[in-house]
């Protein structure tokens, strides 16, 4: 692995196919309270094999990185926006470490690649926001338990693969401010676990229509579907809460 301090953000070219960053990049305030010092940030890791490089607007940049790491800006504390390029499947805060560090999502790119578990990945960073536009690639993920639990801030989700998610448990459990949930995104998945996936939420209307009717065109059986907060879905909604049931599923909402 080689560190760098000089350079910038340009230090570590960014990928770019058709116009689109494949790059990871996000903004970290490294004065929040976390484990590392407050002119640091320390990137967790979830399960994978990683081989990737840093680059940062503070000057900072690293390649060749295998493990967690703990990025040192020499400018001192602040916030500061990082670019994440190469094999990265995944972070995972499990409700500890830097949680409250991390500010914005702001380009998927290769985040997730590879990964076949995103399980308490962004647990507890109740100051993220999910800024990305790009299509998450999650397409090889099968556990999606609690990745976005207590992610308070975040009011929007943006269209993300689940078409091999089998566990959502908890997924968005008291992301109190969610309120938009985009349709299809659950169309082609297998999963059947969305135990309190979208408890303590704040969904509109149509965003919780987007989930039941999307949970519902996937097809599957007997599963489980738990949702609180926010605004009671319409007669599509219902509808598609009717078909779910009728296929034995356990569908409870309430607001």
């Amino acid at each position: 692995m080689k560190l760098s301090l000089g350079g910038g953000i340009s230090s570590v070219s960014r990928t770019v196919i058709d116009g689109v960053s494949l790059a990871f990049e996000f903004s970290v305030k490294t004065d929040n309270t976390g484990t590392s010092n407050n002119d640091q940030f320390t990137i967790p890791i979830n399960a994978g094999t990683f081989n990737y490089d840093i680059s940062t607007d503070g000057g900072y940049s690293a390649t060749g990185v295998t493990g967690a790491h703990t990025i040192t800006f020499s400018s001192g504390a602040g916030t500061y926006n990082v670019v994440i390029t190469g094999t990265f499947p995944g972070m995972k805060f499990s409700n500890g470490g830097d949680k409250l560090k991390i500010l914005t999502i702001d380009n998927f790119g290769i985040y997730g690649v590879g990964s076949t578990s995103q399980r308490f990945a962004f647990t507890g960073c109740s100051n993220l926001v999910v800024n990305a536009t790009d299509t998450g690639d999650f397409s090889q993920v099968s556990n999606f338990q609690r990745a976005f639990r207590a992610c308070s801030s975040i009011t929007t989700i943006p269209s993300l693969d689940f078409s091999s998610a089998t566990n959502c448990q908890e997924l968005f459990f008291v992301a109190s401010n969610l309120t938009t949930f985009p349709a299809n995104l659950f169309d082609n998945s297998p999963a059947i676990n969305y135990t309190n996936a979208f408890a303590n939420t704040n969904l509109t209307e149509q965003s919780i229509d987007n989930i039941l009717v999307s949970i519902d065109t996937a097809g599957g059986t007997s599963g489980t579907f738990k949702q609180s907060g926010g605004s009671p879905p319409s007669a599509t909604g219902i509808a598609a809460k009717d078909s779910l049931v009728a296929k034995g599923w356990t569908v409870v909402y309430t607001v």
